[in-house]
Formats: C-alpha cells, structure tokens, sequence
C-alpha cells in the first residue's frame, strides 16, 4: 500500500488482538477501514478517526456469505480472522469452505476495478 494513496481496506476479524492494531494502523494513515467484526466493537469506535473512517460490518465466519457486504469495494482484504468458540462439531472443512468463498468474493470484485 503506497504511504500517500488512501485506500478503502476490510479487515476480517477487526476486533481480535491483531485485527485492532491492524485497523488503528490503518486508520492511522488514512484509510477507510471496514472491520468485520461489529459485536466487540468499543475499542476500535474510540480510535482516531473512527467517527469518519470506520464502517463496521458483522459478518460470520462460518458464513461466507456476509463477508461480500464488507469487501465490496475495498482495494486490500486481510482475512485475519480466527474461530473463537472451538466446536468440535464445526469441522475444519467448514472454516476452508469459508475461506474459499471469502477469496472468492474478493476475486469477484475485482470487477470493480
């Protein structure tokens, strides 16, 4: 990402440790950043330029589909999203699926450009 050029980024899993710090990066340096992560989102709605510059989206991980409403439109994606309630009966399987239909909607928008 060039230093001057503001971007519109998605960040999966924007609330987790490394998501926030990625975000309040981010923002930092201008960009408008869509974290997918809405329901822990006191922290990142107190960081600088949060007011103007953060759109929040609640996507599932085990749900693909609602990760293409955060992506539309972003130039960069980082999928630094992890699984917090580890249930057995969810298999890794579901979490790969996910992952494809996650980089597929990237892969979809790039339309866009």
């Amino acid at each position: 990402m060039e230093k001057n050029k503001v971007s519109r980024v998605c960040v999966t899993g924007g609330s987790g440790y490394n998501g926030c710090w990625l975000v309040k990066k981010l923002l930092e340096n201008g960009h408008t950043v869509h974290p997918t992560d809405a329901s822990k989102v006191g922290l990142l709605k107190s960081l600088p330029d949060a007011d103007s510059k953060l759109l929040l989206f609640q996507a599932d991980l085990y749900d693909p589909n609602e990760f293409e409403h955060a992506i539309q439109g972003s130039q960069f994606v980082f999928h630094v999203a992890t699984p917090t309630e580890h249930n057995p009966e969810i298999s890794k399987v579901s979490l790969l699926i996910s992952t494809k239909s996650l980089i597929s909607c990237c892969l979809v928008d790039l339309s866009y450009y």
